[in-house]
């Protein structure tokens, strides 16, 4: 997210950074990087774009720091402050454990790169669990109004699934009590029997990630339960830039994208499901420009791409399992196009307001996925310009059949302190295959903010999340 923070060093990960750096040092350059890379701009911007809330994925040592470790403090004042942010501007705020003590599955993120010791000393769970009730305890205050609607425990976790479920159970009673959701990881296998096998200290891919559909009826304090727990929800993660779902065409992959959200949407049986993280790299642009301004046909790809997404990671109806997604993220150092989504509403590919239907492209079918026959090109060339949170654009109330004005543009809020969302009528019931405007779901957009190592922000929406991942 912020290559510039290790270029000196050969480092990956923030252990390793900091113990090259020394304390001092390590402490200078964090210090910068929290305070200026995130800033409250990003959080108006997030808003005007219409995502209703951020996840914002942090480090154990944020809040539990041993002597002997090399990492730094310093994080936690710049959480308070993100919190508060969000609370101003009406975002909610989804809490994420991206690194637990020993390392929860060995990857740059979770702050130690190769090292998957969480498991072996049961210290690194009852420091997992101060540091749950530290965030709980602080964030469920009456001064915060609430704003703090998710924790997840662990970030990706290459566990055993008893070993999960040994976790979960004192875990999600911390949570729990607090009248704050509990949140699991699922993923889908595939995921984890190609990629994560090649890591070397990593466990065997029996280990790992268990998708939505392996916590049926799923309640941690309770074995005998024969419905999901009501405060439990399950994160999933969908990429389609590593096998071996890169060898898909871009048919197959909408094709993906549609089955995984019939999948989520319609089984009762499974908690509550969102889409935490997810991107618009795929194999298929790997040899495209990087750059999007250039590349028309790239554009043309990403727009029908991430509206596939949308249609499919949200509900179209009251009942239904799945309840939003976060894009990972709302934007990187270098923004490159696949993974910022700033970069996406300058470059025209992502729609200017998520929560106003009449903004998007293309049509929503029944099933809640997108008509992929629908005809668009995106314009021959766009100049990047920068997301400004003082940007405006025009509301559109265009009507047109399946949700899209088809011009890329408008449905923007100026307003600062709208709710982020827009209301939207119930499904007809004529036999027209695909959604008016009026007719669409409210969308439920999220952030993932990846701006600090140990410390990020997503942005979510109410009662379907629509945000972004923010690293701080």
């Amino acid at each position: 997210m912020t290559p510039s923070l290790f270029e000196d060093t050969d480092t990956e990960d923030e252990w390793h950074l900091c113990a090259q750096l020394g304390k001092d040092q390590c402490l200078e350059t964090l210090q910068d990087h929290w305070e200026n890379f995130y800033t409250r701009d990003d959080l108006v911007a997030i808003k005007r774009a219409g995502l209703n809330s951020i996840r914002i994925p942090l480090g154990y040592w944020a809040v539990d720091l041993e002597d002997y470790e090399p990492y730094v403090k310093g994080q936690y004042p710049y959480l308070i402050r993100a919190v508060q942010w969000a609370q101003e501007l009406d975002l909610t705020v989804f809490l994420d454990i991206h690194g637990a003590p020993g390392s929860q599955n060995g990857y740059s993120g979770s702050g130690l790169v190769d090292e998957v010791t969480f498991q072996s000393n049961q210290s690194n769970a009852d420091r997992t669990l101060k540091v749950l009730r530290n965030l709980t305890e602080e964030f469920s205050k009456e001064q915060y109004g609430g704003v703090v609607t998710n924790i997840e425990p662990l970030n990706e976790p290459l566990l055993s699934f008893e070993a999960l479920k040994d976790f979960y159970e004192p875990s999600s009673k911390i949570v729990n009590v607090t009248g704050i959701n509990f949140t699991i990881h699922g993923t889908p296998e595939p995921f984890i029997f190609t990629y994560f096998a090649t890591r070397t200290n990593c466990p065997p891919p029996t280990d790992g990630f268990y998708n939505p559909h392996s916590w049926a009826n799923y309640d941690p304090n309770n074995p005998n339960a024969q419905k999901p727990a009501p405060n439990l929800v399950v994160d999933t993660h969908q990429f389609w830039a590593f096998p071996p779902l890169d060898n898909l065409t871009k048919e197959q992959t909408v094709e993906h994208i549609c089955d995984f959200g019939q999948q989520i949407r319609n089984n009762s049986a499974i908690p509550y499901t969102l889409v935490g993280e997810w991107s618009l790299s795929t194999g298929i642009t790997a040899n495209t420009t990087g750059n999007t301004e250039q590349d028309q046909d790239k554009r043309t790809w990403f727009r029908k791409l991430f509206e596939a997404q949308n249609a499919a990671f949200t509900p179209y109806d009251a009942g239904q399992s799945s309840i939003g997604w976060y894009f990972w993220a709302w934007k990187l150092e270098y923004d490159i196009d696949a993974w910022s989504y700033r970069r996406g509403l300058g470059d025209g590919y992502i729609p200017s307001n998520i929560s106003d239907p009449s903004t998007y492209e293309y049509p929503i079918k029944k099933n809640g996925c997108i008509d992929s026959d629908h005809e668009y090109e995106a314009k021959a060339q766009v100049t990047f310009t920068t997301y400004s949170p003082s940007s405006t654009a025009t509301s559109s109330s265009s009507s047109s059949s399946g949700g899209g004005s088809g011009n890329g543009g408008g449905g923007s809020n100026d307003s600062d302190d709208s709710d982020g969302s827009s209301s939207s009528s119930s499904s007809s019931d004529s036999d027209s295959s695909s959604s008016t405007s009026s007719g669409a779901a409210t969308p439920s957009a999220r952030i993932s903010f990846e701006a600090f190592p140990g410390l990020g922000f997503l942005a979510l929406a109410p009662l379907v999340f629509f945000g972004c991942s923010l690293f701080l």
